[in-house]
């Protein structure tokens, strides 16, 4: 029978300090109350089967680091830095306390996230441009005031992010630029989407049934192979270019009164 993995081993500030200085591997640790992770550089650091009970994390730099089946409780993190980090099998959730993470005023460029869960949490005022996920639950997710662009030139913004097989259900995307971003056979059921800007965007394959989208721009956006339950043209700010397949017109057009019958 094989061993079962090593509980989490709790660590003192003097033995946090020192590892993120010199070993830049941290497996099965503990990070309790007892010590603050606090304006500490942690960057490329790579943490395997590690738990976070921190009431909150502020400043702390966590570049380029890796996190391979690790759990956080509902910590805030607060002014963190995350580029270029990477999320594998992580849970953000804590289901005893239904209860998820909180990203405020974060760095979260160039992220790649698979199989992560990150249910119940927010993105508040967070810099999220090529925010990569896979086979994650963003499930009652609050993106809030959050972006996905990069300046390039006063004149010139680019936005980017990529979701594939990612739960999007009861998530509130209000007032969030969308804008060029992919979701590939996603589900948003219950999905906020007032006064998004999914000008350009790509949902193909993605089950979209009861989301709201008053005043949201779906101008050039292709939907094409979705499932667009309850999509009412007449509530969207613009629609200019809107790329559907040939079996979703019924729909479109019905929900606008028109009658489509055969020849």
């Amino acid at each position: 029978m094989a061993n079962a993995d090593p509980a989490p081993r709790p660590l003192r500030q003097d033995e946090l300090t020192g590892l993120a200085k010199t070993g830049r591997k941290l497996e099965a640790v503990a990070f309790t109350s007892a010590v603050t992770l606090d304006e500490l550089d942690l960057s490329e650091c790579l943490f395997v089967g590690c738990t976070f009970d921190l009431p909150a994390v502020r400043g702390a730099d966590f570049s380029g680091a890796q996190f391979k089946d690790c759990r956080f409780s509902p910590d805030r993190f607060a002014s963190c830095k995350f580029p270029g980090a990477r999320f594998q099998g992580t849970n953000f959730f804590d289901a005893d306390q239904k209860k998820g993470c909180t990203f405020a005023f974060c760095d979260l460029r160039d992220i790649a996230a698979e199989e992560c869960n990150f249910a119940v949490g927010s993105f508040e005022r967070c810099d999220m441009h090529d925010f990569r996920a896979r086979e994650c639950s963003f499930r009652g997710v609050r993106f809030h005031a959050s972006t996905f662009t990069k300046a390039i030139s006063k004149r010139v913004i680019i936005t980017r992010a990529r979701f594939e097989a990612c739960n999007f259900t009861f998530t509130d995307f209000s007032g969030v630029s969308l804008e060029s971003c992919e979701f590939l056979t996603c589900k948003f059921l219950d999905t906020a989407l007032f006064d998004v800007n999914l000008t350009d965007a790509i949902l193909r394959g993605c089950s979209l049934d009861k989301a709201e989208w008053e005043r949201a721009n779906l101008t050039r956006a292709d939907f094409r192979g979705s499932t667009i339950s309850g999509l009412n043209l007449a509530v969207l700010s613009a629609y200019a270019g809107l790329m559907i397949g040939e079996s979703q017109q019924t729909e479109l057009l019905e929900r606008l009164g028109i009658s489509v019958n055969p020849d």
